[in-house]
C-alpha cells in the first residue's frame, strides 16, 4: 500500500472515528492529509470507498494479530489449542483474545467508528453486530460444545455459556479506556468461568 494511500485511510479512520461518517467529507479528509481532493480520488473512487478499504484494512491488521499470537481467527481455523488446557494456560489463550481489543490502536479507532456509526449507517451496523455480537458467540458455543463434548467442561447449553462468558466481555471492551482498567476484571470473570464450568470433571 503507498505512503499516501495508507495516510488517506488512517486520517479517514481517525476522523470518522471522532465525528462519524455523515459529518466527515472527501474534502474534510484530503486537507487533513495535505493533498489536494483531485489527488484524493486517484487512491479512491468515493468516501465508501474509503469506508470499504478501512474495513478490508482493519480486519487485515486484526488478522496480523491473531495469527501472531497463534489465536485461530476464521472457523476454519485450528482450535485444538484451548483443548486439555490447564486453567492456566486457558486462562492466557482467553486473555490473548481480550487484549487485542485494547492494544491494537487500529482496533480502537476502528470500534469507536463502527460504534458511533452504526445507528446512521447500515454498513457499519451489519459489521459491529458480527464482529462484536454474532462471531464471537458463534465462536464461543462452538469452543464450549467441543469442550462439553471431550470432558473438559461440565454438560450444559453451550450457547448459554457462551453468553455467560461474552456478556462481561463486551462490557468490559465497551466501557473500559485502557488494558490497565480492564485486564484484571477480565481476568477474574476468566477464571470463575473456567472454575464454574471445570467444577465437576475436577471433581470426579
Amino acid at each position: 500500500m503507498g505512503n499516501t494511500k495508507e495516510q488517506i485511510i488512517e486520517t479517514a479512520l481517525q476522523l470518522f472515528s471522532e465525528k462519524g461518517y455523515d459529518a466527515v467529507s472527501v474534502r474534510d479528509i484530503a486537507r487533513e492529509v495535505g493533498i489536494r481532493e483531485s489527488s484524493l480520488y486517484y487512491h479512491f473512487k468515493n468516501k465508501q470507498d474509503i469506508f470499504d478499504t478501512i474495513v478490508e484494512y482493519c480486519f487485515r491488521k486484526a488478522e496480523e494479530y491473531f495469527r501472531s499470537q497463534g489465536l485461530p481467527f476464521t472457523r476454519e481455523d485450528d482450535i485444538s489449542m484451548y483443548f486439555n488446557a490447564e486453567p492456566d494456560r486457558l486462562e492466557e489463550l482467553l486473555l490473548s483474545t481480550f487484549r487485542y481489543f485494547f492494544e491494537d490502536s487500529c482496533n480502537i479507532r476502528f470500534r469507536k467508528l463502527l460504534t458511533v456509526n452504526q445507528y446512521e449507517n447500515p454498513k457499519a451496523k451489519e459489521i459491529y453486530r458480527n464482529l462484536y455480537r454474532d462471531y464471537p458467540l458463534r465462536f464461543q458455543s462452538r469452543l464450549f460444545s467441543i469442550l462439553m463434548e471431550q470432558g473438559e467442561f461440565q454438560k450444559a447449553d453451550p450457547e448459554t455459556a457462551a453468553l455467560e462468558f461474552y456478556g462481561p466481555v463486551f462490557m468490559l471492551i465497551h466501557t473500559c479506556d485502557s488494558a490497565t482498567e480492564a485486564v484484571e476484571p477480565m481476568k477474574r470473570h476468566i477464571r470463575q468461568f473456567i472454575n464454574q464450568y471445570r467444577k465437576t470433571r475436577d471433581k470426579v
